[in-house]
């Protein structure tokens, strides 16, 4: 305190700043988890009187719609009008979810699972309410379901070859908006966290139900070949890599992650999002790539139809390319 003191006093001397030493007005992390407990059990108190008073009502699909876009509709004005704090954050996220579970209740009797538009509108509504509210979570959780809207969307086209491309550039896009304008730069954080995290599910969405069909495959039957999605998704990295404007060297030495994107389905979402946190300096970017990197790496590893013994081998022969090319950059960072 002594420190801050003095530096405040050196400051004045040189009329850099004026008046006394601001005093720190962030509450204890206890005051703010308390707030936010007693913002999810008003928000849960609310809901319970409105099941209690509205609950037979609720059970028509047109009611639990109404329901549902009423509370949208409260969070939404709660969240711009009222004074920012820890119990109101926390009260309107309990009220928006509310409302998103309201709407897909109402929504599930009404809606033909195999239709594009009725899964592109949800995906709309989904990016125009993490684009209204301003609250991080409900940006990323409302991202996140728009991801996964828009893939489902792709589904029942038959395009599922081209979600996660799409997801790629969104992701890129919201990143790259954030740094532009800075002003919404924790808005479009936010979406792109939720496009990142989408990232993750969007391969199991691939993956066979019950040993059948996967459940992309259940709303469509795929109209693009198989091989056009890591193609595409290099095509995606290959432009990010364009557009940073890396030096050559750095330059060709990211070159084996576009080969290995269009290698191995899921590897370019995993390199996009690692290239996008070593840039921007975001370790959370960095630990969603490694998550995306191991995931897909052992979901293509347990899909070869390879013997262990071959299996091991390229085990093997990828922990020497790999030393290889550690022992390469170093060797640049030396040159340079």
């Amino acid at each position: 305190m002594s420190s801050s003191s003095d530096l405040w006093q050196t400051l004045r001397s040189a009329s850099l700043v004026e008046g006394e030493m601001p005093q720190h007005q962030e509450p204890h992390w206890a005051t703010r988890f308390m707030l936010g407990v007693v913002g999810w059990l008003a928000a849960l108190f609310l809901l319970f009187f409105l099941f209690l008073s509205f609950g037979d009502l609720a059970r028509s699909p047109d009611q639990a719609l109404a329901m549902g876009a009423a509370l949208l509709a409260v969070a939404l004005v709660l969240n711009r009008r009222a004074r920012r704090s820890d119990l109101w954050d926390q009260f309107v996220l309990a009220l928006t979810l509310a409302a998103d579970a309201w709407l897909i209740a109402g929504l599930v009797d009404r809606m033909d699972l195999h239709s594009f538009a009725a899964w592109a509108g949800l995906c709309a509504l989904a990016f125009a309410i993490a684009f209204l509210f301003e609250h991080w979570l409900i940006r990323l959780f409302h991202a996140l379901a728009a991801a996964l809207l828009l893939t489902l969307a792709l589904a029942c086209l038959g395009w599922q070859a081209l979600a996660m491309p799409l997801v790629m550039g969104l992701l890129a896009g919201c990143w790259f908006w954030a740094e532009r304008r800075a002003h919404q730069h924790d808005r479009y954080e936010a979406m792109a966290f939720g496009l990142a995290l989408s990232l993750l599910l969007l391969g199991h969405l691939h993956q066979p139900l019950l040993g059948e069909v996967s459940l992309l495959e259940e709303l469509g039957q795929p109209r693009l070949p198989h091989w056009l999605n890591p193609l595409l998704c290099a095509a995606v990295l290959l432009a990010l890599l364009h557009r940073l404007r890396l030096p050559w060297r750095q330059g060709i030495l990211a070159l084996p992650l576009v080969l290995l994107a269009a290698l191995i389905p899921g590897m370019g979402a995993g390199a996009l999002v690692l290239l996008l946190g070593f840039y921007a300096g975001s370790l959370g970017m960095m630990a969603l790539a490694a998550l995306l990197l191991l995931g897909f790496g052992s979901l293509y590893y347990y899909d070869l139809a390879l013997p262990l013994m071959t299996k091991s081998w390229l085990l093997l022969g990828s922990g020497a390319l790999l030393l290889l090319i550690r022992a390469l950059l170093l060797r640049v960072r030396s040159v340079s």
